[in-house]
């Protein structure tokens, strides 16, 4: 995590108009940005400022508009989710240099409700996130990009699973799991791709990802890595909550699949108010659970490896990768 200078959040602040701001999240070791509160009209307003290496500006950049235009897109269209307002200039977003980084700042609305922990339940929230996600899938059908975003300055395909696989497989640092991640792509690889199961997505809607109100309401927050992947992914994140807190499955085995079938009843009750995935789809559950427990333990080695007992178990469950709920979702 880069700090923001005070030169730079001056400068952004200015093209926001914003008098004053304070400091309101982010800015851990873990974070892509810091997120400053400032003064818009009777109440506040967000700015998220982030930072690229100037090396890497030009792709970065790019990525990141991409991101910037899905959100504006979902939220134009009624889906509940935190998007891009455009700055005093109508820009998406505003950008200042220094020696090593071009920076980039967007604003935001402040979301309603709170955040909830992962041991968290209620059913209707349950209901309202499955048709978030629902929606958001249903209106990434009618984006114009689906298979992957084309970055203008080389032709090149990004932002698509494969570029997410590749940066995972070079991060990988035990090789037994490395051959794992290699067996998991065939797998995909073999997956039938269409606009009705695959698109632009959110790809990490988790609860620590939702705001949540009064009635289970919820706000998606946070698409720093929206990607261009099939629809399942976002289901077998969603679930990610119950997998490591109430269920197992994720870095240990299975111990109760009820709370995980409840989840999912709920869940795939609100999805299918606004999109429908075929059973085929909810049979693939364990690849895509199995796909993201990969992920997590890669993104989270230095920690499980302090962890023997929990690495060793998590480490398995790669290895083995059991069966878990897919074929009971039908």
């Amino acid at each position: 995590m880069i700090p923001v200078p005070s030169s730079i959040l001056a400068v952004l602040l200015e093209r926001f108009k914003a008098p004053t701001a304070e400091k309101f999240g982010g800015g851990r070791e873990d974070s892509d940005g810091v997120v400053y509160a400032y003064p818009y009209g009777a109440g506040r307003r967000l700015l998220k400022i982030l930072a690229f290496p100037v090396e890497e500006q030009q792709k970065a950049i790019f990525c990141f508009e991409e991101r910037l235009r899905f959100m504006r897109f979902l939220g134009e269209n009624g889906a509940p989710v935190v998007y891009p307002l455009l700055s005093p200039q109508g820009n998406l977003y505003e950008t200042c240099a220094s020696e090593t980084h071009g920076w980039v700042g967007y604003s935001m609305e402040i979301a309603a409700g709170e955040s909830k922990p992962f041991d968290y339940w209620d059913e209707d929230a349950f209901r309202h996130w499955g048709q978030t996600v629902g929606k958001m899938h249903r209106l990434a059908q009618q984006y114009p990009s689906w298979e992957a975003s084309l970055n203008p300055a080389d032709g090149k395909a990004c932002l698509h699973w494969r570029e997410e696989w590749d940066g995972f497989y070079h991060w990988c640092q035990d090789a037994e799991v490395r051959a794992k991640w290699v067996e998991i792509r065939e797998r995909l690889e073999a997956l039938p791709r269409t606009r009705q199961d695959f698109g632009f997505i959110h790809n990490d809607p988790h609860i620590a990802n939702l705001m949540i109100g009064g009635g289970g309401q919820v706000t998606m927050l946070d698409f720093d890595v929206a990607n261009h992947h099939w629809f399942i992914t976002d289901l077998s994140i969603a679930c990610q909550s119950i997998l490591f807190t109430r269920a197992g499955g994720m870095e240990r085995p299975l111990q109760d699949r009820a709370p995980l079938l409840r989840f999912f009843e709920c869940f795939l009750a609100g999805y299918e108010m606004e999109n429908h995935l075929a059973d085929f789809w909810l049979e693939q559950l364990d690849l895509f659970i199995a796909y993201r427990r990969i992920l997590l333990f890669i993104a989270m080695y230095g920690w499980i490896s302090s962890q023997p007992e929990q690495h060793a178990a998590w480490k398995q469950m790669i290895l083995t990768q059991p069966e878990g709920i897919g074929k009971e979702l039908r």
